[in-house]
């Protein structure tokens, strides 16, 4: 490994260096959701491309665990078993919190309209991360959509954790990346848009597995290839700018062509260039960010169902551009909280009794 590639890595154990920046990108990314999800629930104009953000989640997941893992799973030191567990451990709390919150939001906002019986399903779906709100005619995790995604990232992860080990040939890993990205080009075409794969419906869940599968690899091809220690580097700003310019493009364009060049190239270089940035020195906004997009992830969108069901029995009272910004900062408040009082506190008794 190159000199520079030895700094990188030493780096990332340190916690400072690319990974601030790619947790500040992360937290950008999650804020987006949040304003994608207010937008369509409060009814306000957004251009937007959010939904792409989960893409980036996919790829940024697949650079992160590799760089975290990959060796360890390679020469035994980590076993299969062990990363799935670290994994459920690291993820599963929020999910129940997720599906809490989601259960109150669905009996507040939609009862009478939605029976105890079909919130109970959908409850139960979602702890167990079964796509069960299709057998109540709704969404896959209608009870809390963005839970959707977290169910194809535990997967994803627990088939990266099962082959780490496997010596694979490097045009093996073309191949697959290959089949996937045409996969994905078919999907795209298919549905006309990658906003509703991995939950609008039956097809579009098993769709999915391909979204989810080719952006996952990628950031795992990522890290295995060097490719951060081959491109250029760059100033810390234009990664940001960049990811930015793709969720919020302004422009009207054919979303089925934009998606997939988004997904199969710009992110992938986006974390590709956001992880050959050489930094030094701590960045507590950047790592707060990061911190906080889990939560903030997760809860976001039974709060801004609530605060839209507020503003909706109120007539309106409180006008809606401080209505949304209300709603906005109580989610940030509520995914604070919980990320410092439940989530961390939680994880940590976890990692000490079974890790």
């Amino acid at each position: 490994m190159s000199w520079r590639g030895l700094v990188l890595r030493y780096l990332w154990k340190r916690g400072e260096g690319p990974l601030c920046l790619l947790d500040e990108l992360r937290g950008i990314a999650a804020l987006s959701v949040v304003l994608l999800h207010a937008s369509q629930t409060f009814g306000f104009g957004l251009a937007s491309h959010a939904y792409l953000a989960v893409d980036f989640f996919f790829c940024l997941s697949g650079f992160v665990l590799a760089n975290a893992y990959d060796q360890k799973l390679k020469s035994g030191v980590l076993r299969g078993p062990m990363f799935l567990l670290k994994r459920i451990v690291r993820l599963y709390p929020m999910i129940m919190v997720g599906v809490g919150l989601g259960a109150l939001a669905l009996q507040v906002v939609y009862a009478p309209g939605i029976s105890l019986a079909d919130v109970s399903i959908l409850a139960i779906g979602a702890l167990l991360l079964l796509p069960l709100g299709f057998l109540v005619g709704q969404e896959a995790f209608a009870i809390n959509n963005p839970l959707w995604s977290i169910f194809f990232e535990i997967v994803a992860g627990m088939i990266y954790g099962s082959i780490a080990r496997r010596r694979i040939h490097l045009w093996h890993e073309i191949a697959a990346l290959a089949l996937l990205a045409a996969a994905l080009f078919a999907v795209v075409l298919v549905e006309g848009t990658i906003g509703p794969v991995g939950f609008g419906s039956w097809r579009a869940f098993f769709e999915g597995f391909v979204r989810a599968g080719f952006s996952f690899l990628a950031g795992v091809l990522i890290f295995r290839w060097q490719i951060v220690q081959r491109v250029p580097a760059v100033r810390p700003r234009i990664p940001l700018f960049i990811l930015i310019a793709v969720l919020f493009f302004p422009f009207a364009v054919p979303r089925d062509i934009y998606d997939f060049v988004c997904i199969a190239i710009i992110i992938p270089i986006v974390v590709a260039f956001a992880g050959a940035v050489p930094q030094s020195g701590e960045q507590p906004l950047a790592a707060y960010l990061g911190q906080l997009s889990y939560p903030l992830y997760v809860v976001h969108l039974p709060v801004i169902q609530l605060g839209s069901y507020f503003q909706s029995v109120t007539k309106s009272f409180v006008p809606l551009p401080l209505a949304v910004s209300c709603t906005l900062l109580a989610a940030v408040v509520a995914a604070h909280f919980l990320y410092t009082q439940f989530d961390r506190p939680i994880r940590a008794y976890l990692s000490r009794k079974f890790l």
